[in-house]
């Protein structure tokens, strides 16, 4: 099941900092000015990307936490680094890693299912739209995997204070069929990722029933 996580995990943290440049801007050239400048910005601040005590993430920047489902292994920042880096190679793309992603929080079970948590700044004065984000978040991901059936995410995890938006992607990798929900949200200058990952549509629509349960929200504090 290695292969498996890496290679949905890395298709997922490929497209995230991309799609983010350009869903703020109306017009080609500006989206391709935007994702040059976005992809030279700096990395996410130490401070925000919170910490892993007894397996649960914590971040008091941004204000929230994630539970770790029982019975889950816990991933280290360089355990996910590490499988991005093989999931290029795998991919036949061009090795290194995006740094403008940081892979901050990540659990796995046995079986191959995964949750995922990536940060990236967001461009200066952004306001980005989040329907503008689903599609070109779709649009980025049909032409990753064109073989990927795409749908927007009935199961989103936010409130009405936290809007995610997010979409359902079912691919084949190493013949073996993946379900995954790829739902993302800005806070406090950051957009943040949750890629859940699992081996059958039922097993996601369980995980994502636990994430619910799982991800608490709290006051943010200062950077």
């Amino acid at each position: 099941m290695t292969q498996i996580r890496q290679l949905s995990r890395f298709a997922y943290a490929l497209i995230f900092a991309a799609s983010l440049a350009v869903a703020q801007e109306p017009s080609l050239a500006e989206q391709a000015a935007a994702a040059r400048s976005h992809s030279a910005s700096t990395a996410v601040a130490p401070t925000a990307m919170g910490h892993t005590v007894a397996g649960d993430y914590h971040n008091e920047i941004l204000g929230f936490q994630i539970r770790h489902i029982a019975g889950w292994t816990s991933m280290s920042r360089g355990t996910m680094n590490v499988d991005e880096a093989l999931g290029r190679e795998a991919l036949g793309l061009q090795a290194g890693l995006n740094q403008t992603v940081s892979r901050v929080f990540g659990m796995h079970d046995e079986e191959g299912n995964s949750v995922m948590v990536t940060m990236v700044p967001a461009p200066a004065g952004a306001n980005v739209n989040l329907a503008a984000m689903k599609t070109v978040l779709s649009q980025m991901l049909k032409a990753q995997i064109p073989g990927a059936e795409i749908a927007d995410e009935p199961m989103l995890l936010g409130d009405d204070a936290h809007p995610f938006t997010g979409v359902r992607a079912t691919y084949t990798v190493a013949n073996r069929e993946i379900y995954q929900s790829l739902q993302i949200v800005f806070l406090n200058g950051y957009g943040v990722s949750i890629a859940t990952t699992a081996i059958s549509a039922e097993q996601l629509h369980s995980l994502l029933t636990q994430l619910r349960g799982s991800l608490q929200w709290t006051q943010p504090s200062a950077q």
